[in-house]
């Protein structure tokens, strides 16, 4: 965890954090702007050269020069950054990037999240009630658990999701816990983007290397999708293996995999603006709400009901099925 004012860059979970005690709010940014970012605050007050970013986060591939800038100017965006008048990322004419604020070590995440206040909510114990059963069978049962929390815009999704997970680490300190955000436009597009986010989150968190082990004997198809986790030659002969791989092998490999890291603590993950989803991660869904097999795995969504419940949303076809042959929940939050 390192901290430059109101920031705290949190590694762990792959996100941002602004501001403190119960004001905190938590920003979300893409898995590789993200990693952008970490690197210029790991090397703090020195030039970071373009081809330094380049070879360290795409190693042994080609990356146009707009695709760093337009990250640049995503961060930037988060930050409430003026290129012109920076406090944070100075551009240096031609040759990158340096962070220019205060760098401090914070504590780390578990810590950090230990410290902060409890979040409340009002009115909504009902629908905490109903995800603490469903945890509860995942839990003791092995009873993988598909949940949909969903309701109109700006009626608490997010918060709700957030307690939930809040309580669950209090509760049971083995749980493992992952997030996923679907992002308008950008993430639609791209197939798989929140679970590839949810595995950099695990991949970069505690027993991070074990993650890896994982993905490496159960998904390739998916580990070779995270060059900078490889070395180059580990890299190069994972991307000979799985020339050709089919869509229906990465459902397959991804489900043995999360249930393989599931088996050794119990998985929680949360993908955030279902509405925004990708077709290939409805998919994905599907397979692992079908899966027979006994898994201490729960998956959360969350979604805008007004957009789901278009005819042509992929995901409200799903869902009506999934519930039709009871392989999943949905908490509808009212107001």
């Amino acid at each position: 965890m390192r901290e430059f004012p109101p920031f705290r860059l949190d590694t762990a979970n792959q996100c941002l954090w602004r501001g403190d005690g119960a004001a905190e709010e938590r920003i979300l940014l893409a898995p590789k702007a993200f990693d952008v970012l970490r690197y210029l605050v790991e090397h703090p007050g020195r030039l970071v050269a373009h081809d330094e970013l380049l070879e360290a986060l795409w190693p042994k591939t080609y990356v146009q020069p707009e695709v760093l800038k337009s990250h640049i100017a995503a961060i930037r965006a988060v930050l409430g950054d003026d290129a012109r008048k920076p406090m944070f990322i100075e551009t240096m004419s031609r040759r990158g990037y340096r962070f220019i604020a205060p760098v401090t070590e914070g504590a780390s995440a578990s810590g950090a999240a230990a410290s902060r206040p409890a979040k409340v909510l009002v009115g909504r114990d009902d629908a905490l009630a109903q995800l603490h059963q469903c945890l509860e069978r995942m839990s003791s049962k092995g009873e993988r658990q598909i949940v949909f929390v969903t309701g109109e815009p700006g009626i608490g999704k997010t918060a709700v999701a957030d307690v939930f997970i809040d309580r669950a680490a209090d509760a049971s300190p083995d749980i493992r816990l992952a997030r996923g955000q679907c992002i308008e436009g950008y993430g639609s597009r791209e197939a798989y983007y929140p679970m590839l986010e949810v595995l950099a989150g695990l991949c970069r968190g505690d027993s991070g290397d074990a993650i890896v082990q994982i993905l490496a004997a159960q998904a390739p198809t998916w580990l070779v999708q995270f060059p900078a986790l490889l070395t180059p030659d580990r890299g190069e002969i994972l991307r000979r293996e799985v020339l050709g791989a089919t869509p229906e092998r990465m459902l397959r490999e991804i489900g043995d995999a999360l249930e393989a890291i599931a088996s050794r603590s119990p998985l929680v993950i949360v993908f955030e603006d279902l509405q925004w989803v990708d077709y290939s991660t409805v998919d994905l869904i599907s397979v692992l709400a079908r899966r027979r097999t006994a898994a201490k795995l729960m998956l959360v969504g969350t979604y805008r009901d007004d957009e789901v419940a278009l005819s042509e949303h992929p995901l409200g076809a799903l869902k009506q099925d999934l519930r039709s042959r009871h392989l999943c929940h949905e908490i509808a939050l009212g107001g």
